[in-house]
């Protein structure tokens, strides 16, 4: 790695950092649930509160995908944990 990469990359992590901060988000909730990287944040707070209804709505409003599906899919992301 270069170092004009190697300081950019110092760079972002420290305006991720620091956008975690602003918004009072938990880093290490980036890592808790798999597949959820598309996800926003409340998707995964509803998870963290096994508010599997909230976290269907939420997985539906974003992927456009039906009921079952959807479901199907927190349920499996939930039991991935």
């Amino acid at each position: 790695m270069y170092a004009d990469d190697v300081s950019r990359l110092a760079r972002l992590e420290r305006q991720v950092a620091f956008l975690y901060r602003h918004f009072g988000l938990d880093p290490q909730l980036a890592d808790a649930f798999p597949g959820t990287d598309s996800m926003p944040p409340e998707f995964v707070q509803a998870l963290r509160g096994n508010n599997l209804i909230a976290a269907i709505k939420i997985y539906r409003e974003v992927t456009g995908c039906g009921l079952v599906e959807a479901k199907a899919a927190v349920e499996q992301i939930a039991r991935s944990v």
